[in-house]
């Protein structure tokens, strides 16, 4: 076997295990956060194969994400255990302060990871590569920190941002990974909904 059918194959494993990541996301359960951890490291090699070089570094902060949101959901679980609101989503009140700087860091990054991209790409590199690199690797880091702190608002993000990254990837010739991210849309959806009717507010609010 090829390392190039090698490849081709192990994509479609990583793009297995980071649905099954979305799955557990959607009913909030702890293993989630192992399972992102594995498929991070699996796209690390799938990313670099396909010269998205942001995407790949970005999986290093889906690491270090997903053993933070382990930690976090975890806290969260035990503040909870034994009261009414034992088993049940905990969502937290969107924080318009940290929203804002988050946004104005995430628009930061991706003009800074543009420049950069686009300096080391060799001539065999198309021009369009490298902001559609900046454009996944920003979103995937501001989307994923707004999962990590239980804003609800975080599935609208990813309902918006897997859309443009299917289209995006089937472009690329990235099939299993344009497929991953057209069921992610529907998790998406999924995903909201099953927030926003069992999920328990962690102060009183009722919207984001």
């Amino acid at each position: 076997m090829t390392l190039e059918v090698f490849l081709a194959y192990f994509e479609w494993f990583a793009a297995a295990v980071a649905l099954a990541y979305v799955i557990f996301q959607i009913f909030q359960k702890p293993l989630m956060w192992y399972l992102a951890i594995v498929a991070a490291l699996c796209y690390l090699l799938v990313y670099v194969h396909n010269g998205l070089y942001a995407m790949a570094g970005v999986q290093g902060y889906l690491i270090g994400a997903g053993i933070y949101g382990l930690i976090d959901w975890t806290q969260s679980k035990k503040r909870e255990k034994g009261t009414e609101n034992e088993g049940k989503i905990m969502i937290r009140p969107f924080e318009w302060k940290v929203g804002l700087v988050s946004v104005a860091l995430a628009a930061g990054a991706f003009f800074l990871l543009h420049y950069l991209l686009a300096k080391v790409a060799g001539p065999e590199i198309s021009v369009w590569r490298p902001w559609v690199d900046a454009l996944l690797a920003t979103n995937t880091i501001l989307a994923t920190f707004y999962t990590g702190r239980r804003y609800i608002i975080s599935w609208v993000m990813w309902f918006v941002f897997d859309i443009i990254a299917a289209v995006l990837y089937f472009k690329l010739g990235m099939v299993p990974t344009g497929i991953l991210f057209s069921v992610y849309v529907i998790t998406a959806v999924i995903g909201f909904f099953n927030w926003k009717n069992n999920g328990v507010w962690e102060e009183d609010h009722s919207v984001i």
